[in-house]
């Protein structure tokens, strides 16, 4: 038993020196990938909403559409905004998809 204990004390000493060189290139390559992002849009539109149902199927269905980064739904103001990658999508092609839900989109 104390040569297992003695076997695992020693490798995490190994691997503690070993961390630490990877621990950095991972923040290098972090500070890379950030700055790699791409530039995302908003649009809110108007949406004749008029229950929670409505906004279950707005959420279903827009959050999968071609672009969309995030989506926040609220009944009360009757508004969908719609965050986007513009090299992917258009606020016309967001609104057509509304449209084809069945709402009316102003």
């Amino acid at each position: 038993m104390k040569k297992i204990v003695s076997a695992l004390i020693l490798a995490l000493g190994a691997l503690s020196f070993t961390a630490t060189p990877l621990l950095a290139s991972n923040a290098e390559s972090t500070t890379v990938q950030q700055s790699k992002k791409k530039k995302t849009e908003v649009v809110t539109f108007k949406v004749g909403m008029h229950c929670k149902n409505c906004v279950k199927k707005v959420t279903d269905n827009i959050s999968f559409e071609k672009g969309v980064k995030d989506l926040k739904v609220t009944l009360e103001d009757k508004t969908v905004t719609i965050t986007y990658d513009p090299t992917k999508t258009n606020p016309e092609t967001l609104k057509k998809a509304i449209e084809k839900l069945g709402y009316k989109v102003e």
